[in-house]
C-alpha cells in the first residue's frame, strides 16, 4: 500500500493519505485514530485482523493506557460513519475474542483514479402513454437487461426485485435510489407506442454527481425489441469500460433469441412469473417461445424454475413437474454452460431433490464475489450440508453486494438456535420458524398471533405446517401432531421441521420416520441433528443413532469438498 492509494467499497471511498473517507463524493467526518483502524481493516478486507495486530499497527510506541477502550471507541465511530451496526453488520464483523473482519468487497485505484467494480441498477421503464399491448415491456425489458449483465466480474447489477420498488409513480429521485440500494450508476428509460413501433428512450446517470453519462433513443417494431436490449447492454459495457473475459463475450453473443416472436413470449412470461396465480400462464408462454426458438438458453432456465415452483407449491403440481424442471435446466446448461441464472435456479431444485452437495460445489465454481444471487444460493446449499458458518458468511457477502437481497439465512439462524435473531425477521418470511422462534424466547402470544394471521394466506402445501404450529402453541398437542403428519411439501428441510416438532410432542416413531426421510432426501445438517433439544426424546433410539451417523458422514464429505474447492477463502472464513 502507498499513501496515494484509494480504496472503494459500496458508496464509499477511503483515501489512505490522511484517512479521508467520502460517500458519493461528500466528506464523512472520521477522527484520525478510527481512520487508521479503518484503513487497516479495508486493506485486509475479508481477513480476520486480530486485536493485537491492530494495536501493533495503530498504537505501536504510544503510551496509550487503555487499548481496549480506545479500540472499542474506534470501532463504534467507524460503524457510525458507515451507517453500520454490530448486530447486522454489512461492513465490519466482530469475532469475539479474535478481532474484526471487513466484509464489503474492496477495489483499489492508485492516485484516486476510477476504482474497479461498478454497482448498477436498471429501474423499471415508464410508459409515456398507456398501452395494453406493450405495458409488459416496462418491467420485462429492464429485467432482461439486468439478467444479461448479471455475472460480469467487473459489474454488480442490483436485482429486478430491488428495482421494482421504484416502479410506481413518476420518475423517482435518483439520489434517493442511490442511497437506498447503494449504486454508482442508474439506468432509466421511457416507452412510447407509435403505431406498430415502440420508441425506447434511455439514459445512464452517475449516482454520485447526478451527471448524465449518456442518453439514447431507439425505435423497434413492437414484436422485436431484443435489438434494443442488446444495444443497451453494449452501451453500458462500453461506457463503463468494463473488461470482459473471453467467456463473458461469448455468452453475450450466444444467449440471444433467434426471432422476435420467441423473445416476446420470453418477456411476457417473465412479467407473470413472479405471481403464483399466473405461474401456469407463464409456463405456457415460455413453452410457446421455445417452440419458436428451442436454442434460447435463458428461456429454458426460466421454464425450469416455473416447473419447479408449480411442482413444489401448487396442488396441481406433480413429481413429473420436477422432472420437467430438471430437463429444462439440463437443456439450458447444454446451450450455455456459464449462464448465471441457470446455476442459481437449478440449485434451488437440486436441494429439493437431495443433491445439495452437488449444488454447493457447482455454485462455488461459478459464484464470484460480484454475483450476490449465486452467493444467495450458497446460503441454502451450505446449510443443507451442515456448513452453517459458511451459510452465514455467504449471506453476509451477498447482502454486502446487494443490501436488499433476500436470502434463506433466517433458516440458518434457526438451526443455530439463534432464536432472538430469527425473531427480528418478519413472520411472513418464515411462517413456521419465525413464530416458533418467538415462542422460544418467551413471546408466545406474538408467535400465536402471527400464525393465526398467516395461516389463511399460506400456500396450500405448507399450510398444515403453520396450522400445526398454531395448535402446538394453543396447547392442542394431539391435534398438532395429527396436522403435522399431513404436510405434503417435497422439501427435506421441511421434513426435518416436522420431525423435531413430532419428537417434541412425543410421537417418536413418526418423528424417526420423518427424520429418516429428511436425511435421505438430502438434508444432512449434522450440527442441527446433533444439538436440537427438541430431538432429545428420540436421541437414545437406535434408529436415531443410525440416521445421525449417516448425516455426519454426508456432512463430513461435504465439508471436505468445500475445503478442497477453497470455499473458506472465497467466503473469507478461516483462522486469523
Amino acid at each position: 500500500m502507498t499513501v496515494s492509494d484509494t480504496f472503494r467499497f459500496g458508496s464509499f471511498e477511503l483515501h489512505a493519505a490522511g484517512g479521508e473517507l467520502r460517500q458519493h463524493g461528500d466528506l464523512v467526518k472520521l477522527a484520525p485514530q478510527p481512520a487508521k483502524v479503518l484503513v487497516l481493516l479495508v486493506t485486509r478486507a475479508g481477513e480476520v485482523v486480530t486485536r493485537d495486530q491492530i494495536r501493533e499497527h495503530v498504537w505501536a510506541g504510544d503510551t496509550f493506557v487503555d487499548f481496549e477502550q480506545g479500540l472499542n471507541f474506534c470501532i463504534r465511530q467507524i460503524r457510525e460513519a458507515l451507517g453500520d451496526t454490530a448486530d447486522a453488520p454489512r461492513f465490519i464483523e466482530t469475532l469475539p475474542r479474535r478481532g474484526y473482519r471487513f466484509l464489503m468487497p474492496v477495489t483499489k485505484a492508485t492516485g484516486g483514479g476510477p476504482a474497479g467494480v461498478t454497482r448498477l441498477i436498471v429501474l423499471p421503464f415508464r410508459m409515456l402513454r398507456p398501452d395494453a399491448d406493450t405495458a409488459f415491456l416496462a418491467f420485462s425489458l429492464p429485467d432482461a437487461l439486468t439478467a444479461s449483465l448479471s455475472g460480469l466480474e467487473s459489474l454488480v447489477v442490483r436485482s429486478s426485485l430491488a428495482a421494482a420498488r421504484f416502479a410506481d409513480g413518476d420518475q423517482p429521485d435518483l439520489k434517493t435510489v442511490a442511497a437506498e440500494v447503494d449504486v454508482d450508476m442508474i439506468v432509466t428509460g421511457t416507452l412510447l407506442r407509435a403505431g406498430d413501433q415502440v420508441r425506447v428512450t434511455s439514459q445512464m446517470t452517475d449516482a454520485a454527481t447526478g451527471t448524465l453519462v449518456w442518453s439514447d433513443a431507439a425505435q423497434a417494431p413492437v414484436g422485436d425489441v431484443f435489438q434494443v436490449q442488446d444495444e443497451l447492454a453494449r452501451r453500458i459495457i462500453a461506457s463503463l469500460k468494463l473488461p470482459l473475459t473471453m467467456g463473458e463475450e461469448q455468452r453475450l453473443q450466444r444467449d440471444v433469441p433467434a426471432n422476435a416472436r420467441a423473445y416476446e413470449y420470453y418477456l411476457r412470461g417473465n412479467q407473470l412469473s413472479h405471481d403464483s396465480k399466473q405461474w401456469v400462464v407463464a409456463r405456457d408462454l415460455y413453452q410457446h417461445g421455445l417452440e419458436a426458438d428451442p436454442a434460447y438458453a435463458p428461456a429454458w432456465a426460466r421454464l425450469g424454475r416455473i416447473h419447479h415452483v408449480i411442482g413444489k407449491y401448487l396442488d396441481t403440481g406433480t413429481a413429473e413437474s420436477l422432472d420437467q424442471a430438471e430437463a429444462a435446466f439440463a437443456r439450458a446448461l447444454a446451450l450455455s454452460p456459464d449462464l448465471p441464472i441457470t446455476h442459481k435456479l437449478l440449485a434451488q431444485l437440486e436441494v429439493d431433490r437431495g443433491r445439495a452437495r452437488d449444488a454447493m460445489a457447482r455454485l462455488i465454481a461459478h459464484a464470484r464475489l460480484a454475483d450476490p444471487e449465486l452467493l444467495a444460493g450458497l446460503v441454502t446449499t451450505c446449510r443443507y450440508c451442515g456448513l452453517l458458518d459458511a451459510s452465514v458468511a455467504a449471506h453476509t457477502r451477498a447482502v454486502a453486494l446487494e443490501p436488499k437481497l433476500r436470502t434463506s439465512v433466517v433458516h440458518t439462524w434457526f438451526l443455530q438456535r439463534d432464536y432472538a435473531r430469527v425473531a427480528t425477521v418478519k413472520p411472513a418470511l418464515g411462517p413456521y420458524i419465525i413464530p416458533m422462534a418467538l415462542a422460544e424466547i418467551g413471546r408466545t402470544d406474538e408467535g400465536l398471533a402471527a400464525l393465526r394471521e398467516l395461516e389463511p394466506k399460506t400456500p396450500t402445501r405448507i399450510r398444515n405446517l403453520v396450522c400445526g404450529a398454531r395448535l402446538l402453541l394453543e396447547g392442542k398437542t394431539a391435534e398438532s401432531a395429527a396436522m403435522m403428519m399431513t404436510t405434503e411439501i417435497q422439501d427435506p428441510e421441511c421434513h426435518f421441521y416436522v420431525s423435531r416438532h413430532l419428537a417434541k410432542l412425543g410421537s417418536a416413531d413418526e418423528a424417526i420416520s420423518w427424520l429418516k426421510r429428511a436425511v435421505a432426501g438430502g438434508f444432512f445438517c449434522f450440527p442441527a441433528l446433533a444439538g436440537d433439544s427438541w430431538l432429545d426424546a428420540i436421541r437414545k433410539r437406535a434408529a436415531f443413532t443410525k440416521i445421525l451417523k449417516e448425516a455426519e458422514t454426508q456432512h463430513r464429505q461435504a465439508a471436505t469438498l468445500f475445503s478442497k474447492l477453497e470455499g473458506e477463502r472465497m467466503l473469507g472464513l478461516g483462522a486469523p
